[in-house]
């Protein structure tokens, strides 16, 4: 999962669909006002695809209720899409939809789902869009340190004092695994020596790479969102610790 698939109530799920949306390239607004023949009406969430050629534009309405969503509330958001122009439509809900509602739905433009179910439809593009370009971002200073061919790393490593050298070479061989599985991640090389889980199963991940990296990296987030920040700050502490080694980031 992306992030708690539970929000504590209507306000938190209609935020965490606006950042999802975010994350995978769309602009996405929250309670968008939008005019209607019938007036102005405010979206909870409203997001547009710049990319796709036609712009398409998603209506979100949030539901954090405990009980199923009635037909009733299907017919009104039908309404508000049919009048705002939106294209692809979806009923965020926690507790799904009535059988009247699912089946007012079918042929429709509209679905209704859960915030797990929509974390599940997006979590590849998530990945890619989102969770890669994070440790991305973070992991190329210490790919630097620790990848095999790096003639400016060389030159300054050289004129390092012994002793410097030999606590160079005590993080590479503890880090140089960790700092290239990271990049594989957002570069990956094929075949690889690296069996890394598809993003469906955070357990198995975090198992995985405990398994191949050691105790040392026995990550404890429970969602993909917070384990692409601990993993970060993990990076940026062992590449502090190649920084002061030289005295400063060599790469910049």
């Amino acid at each position: 999962m992306i992030d708690n698939p539970s929000p504590y109530d209507w306000k938190e799920l209609q935020q965490s669909v606006h950042r999802l949306f975010s994350e995978i390239g769309l602009t996405s607004e929250v309670e968008k006002k939008v005019k209607t023949p019938r007036g102005e009406v405010e979206i909870d969430v409203w997001a547009i695809d710049e990319n796709s050629v036609d712009k398409i534009c998603y209506v979100v309405e949030c539901k954090n209720w405990s009980t199923a969503v009635p037909q009733t509330v299907v017919h009104s958001f039908t309404t508000v899409m049919h009048e705002t122009g939106g294209n692809i439509g979806f009923i965020v809900t926690k507790a799904g939809l009535q059988s009247g509602a699912k089946d007012y739905l079918k042929n429709t433009n509209i679905i209704g789902m859960t915030y797990l179910q929509l974390q599940d439809r997006y979590i590849e593009l998530w990945w890619k869009k989102c969770f890669m370009l994070k440790i991305g971002s973070s992991v190329d200073t210490l790919v630097q340190y620790v990848e095999p061919i790096n003639s400016r790393r060389e030159r300054f490593l050289k004129a390092l004092p012994d002793k410097k050298q030999k606590q160079y070479a005590n993080l590479l061989q503890r880090y140089r695994k960790f700092g290239m599985l990271m990049a594989l991640l957002v570069f990956p090389m094929h075949p690889s020596k690296f069996d890394i889980p598809a993003p469906d199963d955070i357990d198995s991940f975090k198992k995985q790479l405990r398994f191949e990296l050691g105790d040392e990296f026995a990550f404890k987030s429970e969602y993909y969102r917070d384990l692409a920040d601990e993993i970060c700050l993990k990076i940026d502490d062992v590449t502090k610790q190649f920084n002061n080694l030289f005295g400063s980031n060599i790469f910049y």
